[in-house]
């Protein structure tokens, strides 16, 4: 339990500085070039990328990457002000965080990450059904953010 709880407050804290170091203008194309860099991952033939340390590598290059270079692609952000603002800056980098360890974790064999997690926290982060909701949540929070300030 201790583990647990002391993961969530990391995460929350990464989460932040995450947000802050991003910033609003570019919070979104970093989530749209996770799910890109994910897309393209899954593609790859099985043959190149042969431990899971590359697999990795990969992915997190191509996100750099893309987020370095790409930011002309999908120039979208979350715009507002106040202290509903920060909430949503530190909700969908939050979820961002916890998509991008769900990814790695899902990666990683299964006993190297159990040294960093805690089995239960492995698998609200890796069980297929939780994937599906560690994909989906950060694109269904800001359908909510965009409905809510009315557009």
């Amino acid at each position: 339990m201790a583990q647990d709880v002391m993961f969530v407050l990391t995460i929350a804290l990464v989460s932040f500085f995450f947000g802050m170091l991003i910033g609003k203008r570019r919070l979104v194309t970093v989530l749209i070039n996770i799910y890109v860099s994910y897309a393209v991952l899954a593609v790859v033939p099985k043959g190149y990328l042969t431990s899971y340390t590359a697999v990795l590598l990969f992915f997190f290059a191509l996100l750099i990457a893309l987020t370095i270079f790409g930011h002309k692609l999908f120039e979208i952000s979350i715009s507002g002000s106040g202290s509903g603002f920060l909430w949503r800056v530190f909700s969908v980098s939050f979820l961002e965080v916890m998509l991008l360890v769900s990814i790695t974790l899902s990666i990683m064999p299964k006993h190297e990450a159990l040294g960093y997690v805690s089995k239960s926290t492995y698998g609200y982060l890796t069980a297929s059904n939780f994937q599906l909701l560690w994909m989906v949540a950060p694109l269904a929070l800001l359908l909510l953010i965009n409905k809510r300030l009315g557009r």
